[in-house]
């Protein structure tokens, strides 16, 4: 059985385009460049470098009432700047159509920390106060002559920290 080796030359010259598009890939995916990343509800430790985007997606089914508000305080206008936000609906806007997502869209600008709070509001459970805003709406009083309050399932909230290389 005969054998062929590569000189150690060809055998670089032939691994060095891979290798460098390996490299480049990598880069480019940590960078951001290859598209803002996204963050689910269950990635709340964010890291990002100066004039990256990235986004903030969270369940939201507005056939149902529910609404996601960027909640009080605010995150650091030296860190970070609102971007814009959307909404996905594979079941369109019909009633009971269901699997919705809320899209916040976020970009880096500036060295530092910060912490994105999100408020979700169940229908009836916030008051929207304008301007991309809500809070918590009291406690709704029982109906007169009754001893039982309506039910409205309060809003919560979920936090995000944000660095900024």
């Amino acid at each position: 059985m005969m054998r062929t080796h590569l000189p150690k030359t060809a055998l670089r010259r032939a691994l060095a385009p891979a290798l460098t598009m390996l490299t480049a890939l990598t880069t480019l995916t940590g960078c951001g460049l290859l598209g803002p990343s996204t963050y689910d509800t269950d990635e709340t430790a964010i890291e990002a470098d100066a004039g990256e985007e990235f986004t903030l997606s969270v369940p939201s089914n507005s056939s149902l009432g529910e609404h996601w508000y960027v909640a009080e305080p605010k995150p650091s206008a030296r860190v970070l700047r609102a971007a814009g936000k959307d909404r996905e609906n594979p079941g369109g806007d019909a009633d009971g159509a269901g699997g919705g997502r809320q899209l916040f869209r976020f970009k880096a600008v500036g060295r530092g920390s910060t912490t994105i709070r999100l408020i979700h509001c169940p229908v009836g459970s916030c008051i929207d106060k304008g301007e991309d805003s809500a809070t918590a709406s009291p406690p709704p009083s029982p109906p007169p002559g009754s001893t039982v309050a309506p039910r409205v399932d309060p809003p919560t909230y979920h936090s995000y920290h944000v660095t900024v290389k």
